[in-house]
């Protein structure tokens, strides 16, 4: 028995008394349920619920970590399983070569379109003197680079783009409201929250920019209008404030996409040189 395709029909649902077939809590909203294909007994089809939250983000609840079992046949069809407790679908070979192709069909693609916009960067050497500066306080939060610049400076940032820009860094100092407003912004990175994407490079004149050495970051604005601030600010550890709703109001953040490996620590002030294109 190998997965198949996965669905949400209306007849598919679970009623207010069904409970998790593996935890045996309530369902509630967020469920899985595996039935047999009528065209294909062979398959199984996967019906999911589909939750559409409307408003300000809210952090996902806390779930405790499950080692999820392998699907069995027959007793798993027609229950229903909170999506975190559902078992794991085994696909078929053919299903497995399918879908690793694709993946690198996509990688293969998305590394040329980054080598494509990074050839069109001009030759950057002897222009330093010339290099427009910007301010920005940098943290690490759970090894995510996070800068934050106040609305003017972004704005004059990102004038800049496809251009030597040379960034005056300050780390944000333990405790402030920026460290806070950071380590929020942080969070809400894991979230589609960011209005837009960019590439960086920390240039170097012997190390001509590749998709090796670029790095994505999410760009975040007016984060007190698109999350749920108490819900964020209680899970970063910090308290909600008419002042920090301010400051995550004024300032913009650029969020690293995914984490550092290993431990990174911000010095206390720095001087980088950077370019940045959108993607």
């Amino acid at each position: 028995m190998t997965g198949g395709q996965s669905g949400h029909r209306a007849e598919v649902r679970p009623s207010p008394d069904d409970r998790c077939a593996e935890c045996s809590d309530a369902v509630g909203h967020e469920w899985v349920s595996y039935r047999q294909d009528p065209g294909d007994p062979q398959n199984v089809v996967q019906h999911l619920s589909a939750v559409v939250h409307t408003g300000p983000v809210e952090p996902r609840p806390e779930r405790p970590k499950r080692t999820l079992r392998d699907f069995r046949h027959p007793e798993d069809l027609g229950v229903f399983f909170h999506s975190w407790c559902a078992p794991g679908l085994k696909l078929s070979e053919k299903k497995q070569k399918e879908i690793a192709k694709l993946l690198a069909d996509l990688l293969i693609a998305e590394y040329r379109k980054t080598s494509e916009r990074w050839a069109r960067i001009p030759d950057l050497a002897g222009i330093h003197g010339d290099a427009p500066r910007c301010r920005a306080q940098v943290t690490s939060v759970e090894g995510r680079r996070v800068f934050m610049m106040t609305r003017p400076e972004w704005e004059r940032f990102r004038a800049h783009e496809g251009k030597l820009v040379e960034i005056d860094l300050e780390r944000s100092p333990a405790g402030s409201l920026g460290e806070a407003a950071s380590a929020i912004a942080s969070l809400t990175a894991e979230y589609s929250v960011h209005t837009e994407r960019i590439e960086v490079w920390r240039y170097h004149m012997k190390n001509p920019a590749t998709p090796e050495n670029v790095h994505d970051y999410l760009i975040l604005e007016n984060l007190s209008r698109h999350v749920n601030v108490p819900m964020f600010a209680e899970r970063a550890s910090t308290q909600d404030s008419p002042k920090l709703r301010k400051h995550l109001r004024e300032h913009v953040f650029i969020v690293k996409a995914r984490p550092d490996k290993g431990r990174w620590e911000a010095k206390a002030r720095a001087l980088e040189r950077i370019v940045f294109l959108s993607t």
